[in-house]
């Protein structure tokens, strides 16, 4: 991205893509609701988290977790 850096660690971004496996197929598993809409949503969310490294509310509260 352009001028945005990374501010995740290796290891978090390990854990981010691991626990959207289990979130991303709720919707197929307990029907089109609401909720598993949500954590489907929530899924895809992590998977972008950790292919780019790049987590948009831990940059909103500063937080950075990054080794810079």
């Amino acid at each position: 991205m352009l001028g945005v850096s990374k501010n995740i660690n290796k290891p978090e971004r390990w854990a981010r893509a691991i626990v959207s496996l289990f979130l991303i197929p709720s919707a197929f598993v307990y029907g089109y609701t609401l909720i598993p809409l949500i954590q489907s949503f929530v899924g895809f969310v992590f998977i972008y988290n950790a292919v780019s490294g790049i987590c948009w509310t831990s940059r909103l509260f500063g937080v950075k977790s990054c080794e810079r």
